[in-house]
């Protein structure tokens, strides 16, 4: 397991991070957490005990590994929110029970899918079919990254910069086409918003007496103890960890 990146060997360290990013909710990802529905109930009620009902706890799951244990469990957990991938009705087909389930058990349901290009009216039909269930879908500008360049240009998509060309133009023609609420989140806001609030909370919570949290997340100080804005700090370091790896820059 890994919070934000920090591998936890115990459930019950998972709070302690979560304290220091000052996280007002969790989002529980994978792989694909309802494969080990039992760990996702018990980090969900953990959460829920330690910083009280309105810390907000959603997760992801494929519509393909749900079964009705594993949404029975997920139904009596303390999750509030349920994030489906699905990218066509042959995925859909057949367990709208599952996503009936959880909404009846009082989890707000939506679709969380990537704006893949040539596959908009597949997905659209996906969503379309499960719309009575479902209350809202996010559709995400698909990223490019280490793990998935290769695949990407092997299936014939092209970059443009850190996201797929025409994605952002794929996932408007996906809004237009469904009958549910869209949120269309694009790389860039994903990347400012997102991974920049989780910069800034953790350098906010853990900066010390000499470190000046700076509005993009960074942490400017300097080894004397000056204020990082005096004009007497003379040797200043910005500070960026992203992950488990921290970039110092004189």
């Amino acid at each position: 397991m890994y919070v934000n990146d920090v591998a936890v060997q115990r459930i019950e360290d998972i709070p302690r991070i979560v304290a220091e990013y000052a996280s007002d909710g969790a989002a529980i990802t994978g792989g694909d957490p309802s494969v080990v529905a039992e760990r996702v109930k018990a980090v969900a009620d953990l959460l829920k005990r330690e910083f009280g009902d309105g810390f907000h706890i959603h997760m992801y799951t494929h519509i393909l590994n749900l079964n009705s244990r594993r949404t029975g469990i997920l139904a009596s957990s303390k999750v509030d929110e349920v994030r489906i991938h699905v990218i066509s009705k042959e995925q859909a087909v057949g367990r709208e029970k599952y996503v009936k389930a959880l909404a009846a058990a009082g989890k707000t349901v939506g679709v969380e899918v990537p704006a893949l290009p040539g596959f908009e009216r597949r997905i659209a039909e996906a969503i379309n079919h499960l719309a009575p269930y479902i209350s809202f879908v996010n559709i995400n500008e698909l990223d490019v990254s280490e793990t998935n360049i290769e695949r990407l240009k092997a299936s014939g998509y092209k970059t443009a910069g850190l996201n797929v060309a025409g994605s952002l133009e794929a996932a408007r023609k996906i809004a237009s086409l469904v009958t549910v609420p869209v949120h269309i989140c694009t790389g860039r806001t994903k990347d400012i918003v997102q991974i920049g609030t989780r910069l800034f909370r953790h350098a906010m919570t853990t900066a010390g007496p000499n470190e000046y949290v700076q509005d993009d997340g960074t942490v400017a100080y300097d080894e004397e103890g000056n204020h990082p804005r005096s004009p007497r700090a003379r040797r200043i370091r910005i500070k960026l960890t992203t992950g488990q790896k921290t970039l110092e820059v004189l």
